[in-house]
């Protein structure tokens, strides 16, 4: 996955700078490993992108989701809203199932669930629109071109 998290950085930080300039857009992103990190926060956009590196020993999935939920409210109704995953789904310990209920709340609430997969091998939930890259230089258009058609279909 480490050779996804400038391409990644990169494009929360488009996403972020462009919620910026939509009346009552919201954006935020986070990076989940052992721990779950800010790379973006709603209602601000950084003046750089943000720097990280995906060597983590484990995933800690649910609590990004469970972030990511509590600063966007993703299960309000009447808004567009989506969630894009970056990962190649080999979480451990409960977060698989833990996960998919997650996904299964927000999907059934509206919210789009957009997954990018480093390669066909990867794990993908159910309900998630997967999408696999094979190439990291292109994580930024194929987030931009997914998100806007996930968000058209909301």
């Amino acid at each position: 996955m480490n050779a996804f998290a400038a391409p990644v950085a990169s494009a929360a930080w488009i996403i972020a700078r462009a919620a910026a300039h939509v009346p009552d857009a919201v954006s935020a992103s986070v990076i989940f490993g052992a721990r779950v990190r800010a790379l973006t926060q709603p209602g601000r956009a950084a003046a750089t992108v943000p720097v990280f590196a995906a060597n983590d020993p484990r995933e800690d999935f649910t609590t990004a989701i469970d972030a990511l939920d509590a600063a966007l409210d993703l299960t309000r109704p009447g808004a567009a809203r989506l969630l894009v995953i970056v990962s190649d789904g080999r979480f451990k310990d409960d977060h698989p199932a833990l996960g998919q209920k997650r996904l299964d709340r927000l999907t059934t609430s509206g919210c789009a669930v957009l997954w990018l997969a480093p390669d066909q091998h990867a794990t993908v939930m159910r309900g998630a629109h997967r999408l696999t890259l094979t190439d990291p230089a292109q994580t930024a258009e194929t987030i931009g071109t997914a998100a806007t058609r996930a968000l058209r279909s909301t």
